[in-house]
């Protein structure tokens, strides 16, 4: 982590010399530059793609632990049919991220698309981010009313009882509606914490490649 902070001064110095001088008249070397650019762009390539990784494995982790819940209450439809929701949501999430994250290629050192490969890299890590904030919007209010309801129906309550019931219906209504923004905060925020600074770093040192080709 230190080495990681030190390299990140160097290059940011370097940058600023650069730009004082205007590439004219500077003893630093472009080409040093960009090779440490280079090597701190497919660094961050690199742990953007294992942070994503731990996304996966979440979801995975719930689609198995719901899919075992719903083992265990076979002899119950409407448990079957609240669960199923839920699995096949979060399965459907999943393969969605788990494909675009497949097309994060590693990227060769010396690969002389590799100004193009960052830009194809970070377009693919910012796509997967955004289907898990599209899908976590979309799912965040019917997970919560499903969830009360599967609460009721393991309690004995039977569904068909529960969407005729107004008292429930509103409940789970103004549960959804106090809960879903809090937790679209939380995730974002989660996401800004875990991503965003490499996300900017990438970003930075794209247009700095750009500006030293």
């Amino acid at each position: 982590m230190v080495n990681l902070e030190n390299s990140e001064k160097k290059i940011a110095l370097a940058w600023q010399k650069l730009a004082e001088n205007k590439f004219m008249h500077s003893t630093i070397k472009k080409d040093t530059i960009m090779t440490a650019i280079i090597k701190d762009s497919i660094s961050s390539v690199t742990e953007l793609k294992n942070r994503l990784k731990y996304k996966l494995y979440w979801s995975v982790f719930f689609v198995v632990l719901f899919s075992v819940i719903l083992l265990f209450n076979l002899d119950s439809t409407d448990m079957i049919l609240l669960l199923s929701i839920i699995v096949a949501t979060d399965l459907t999430g999943f393969i969605s991220m788990f494909y675009w994250y497949n097309k994060i290629n590693e990227i060769p050192l010396n690969d002389s698309t590799l100004l193009q490969s960052l830009k194809e890299n970070l377009k693919m890590i910012k796509l997967v981010l955004n289907i898990e904030k599209v899908w976590g919007t979309v799912f965040f209010t019917p997970a919560i009313i499903i969830g009360i309801f599967a609460g009721l129906v393991y309690n004995g309550r039977t569904l068909n009882d529960i969407i005729t019931d107004p008292v429930v219906l509103g409940i789970g209504l103004i549960a959804a509606i106090i809960v879903t923004p809090f937790l679209i905060w939380s995730s974002n925020k989660m996401k800004n914490y875990a991503f965003g600074g490499l996300l900017k770093k990438l970003d930075e040192n794209i247009t700095r490649m750009e500006t030293l080709s």
